[in-house]
């Protein structure tokens, strides 16, 4: 039986691959692989390249779907190095440029607020910025179809298709929080979650790459990358981020979320 589905499975993303597909579609489904009710999961970012000296920062990793059914809170609380323990950093997403972002500073027991201007800066002094950290809104983009091609990052199957498109903000005043004009997709036909993503600044330059791999499911449509590394491109920059003890099952309390919470002990 197990069998069977897997073959009727094949079969229609085949076949959905192979017939006509609009750039809107492939990004809902997309939208679709990513929506995760609840997660939580231990997290490490390395960053190394160019010039930097190597250095690794753990952390526990908290998100929750909000009532909307589309945005997310997430909470990021590190660990290491002493640097940063106990730094937390919450995340409230919104529609248009209403997210909030607010940083836990334990040495001044206080937080502070992420404005909007700043939300494309470095996140953790990484090659993610704060805008890359909250998820891809498609409501914040125009999708063009380009075709379908083999995906950049498959490695171990051959015959693994992408669907290539670009994305234009709707609103140009976004960049001012997202920090990109353009993003170049290529998204899996067998699982519809991203493979690469070109990021191109306000000038129209490239100069970042996401790449991702050892991408998991967690139930019968919903997906989540384990090891995203993005590279900066104008310096051999990079950064590595890595997910492992992943729980979707336990419940998250909403109250984990709440402002007036950053700061205090889980």
């Amino acid at each position: 039986m197990k069998l069977f589905t897997l073959i009727s499975l094949s079969l229609s993303l085949t076949s959905y691959a192979s017939t006509k597909w609009t750039a809107n579609d492939v990004m809902k489904k997309n939208e679709i692989a990513r929506k995760i009710a609840q997660l939580k999961a231990n997290g490490k970012i390395i960053i190394d390249g160019g010039s930097r000296k190597r250095m690794e920062k753990t952390f526990t990793w908290w998100r929750k779907i909000q009532k909307d059914g589309i945005h997310y809170n997430t909470l990021t609380k590190f660990h290491t190095p002493l640097t940063v323990k106990n730094q937390a950093i919450l995340f409230l997403e919104a529609e248009g440029d209403k997210n909030e972002i607010l940083m836990w500073l334990p040495t001044f027991k206080k937080s502070r607020m992420i404005e909007s201007s700043q939300q494309k800066g470095s996140f953790m002094a990484s090659d993610f910025s704060f805008s890359d950290i909250t998820s891809l809104q498609n409501e914040d983009y125009s999708y063009k179809e380009l075709g379908i091609e083999k995906c950049p990052n498959d490695i171990q199957n051959k015959d693994l298709n992408c669907y290539k498109m670009t994305a234009t903000l709707k609103n140009e005043r976004s960049s001012d929080r997202l920090g990109y004009s353009k993003l170049l997709l290529w998204v899996r036909t067998d699982n519809f979650m991203s493979d690469r993503i070109h990021y191109f600044d306000d000038s129209g330059k490239l100069y970042k790459e996401l790449n991702t791999t050892k991408i998991i499911s967690l139930s019968k449509d919903t997906y989540f990358y384990q090891y995203l590394h993005m590279k900066n491109l104008t310096n051999g920059q990079f950064t590595i981020l890595e997910f492992s003890n992943i729980d979707s099952k336990k419940n998250i309390p909403e109250n984990l979320f709440f402002k007036q919470r950053l700061g205090k002990d889980d």
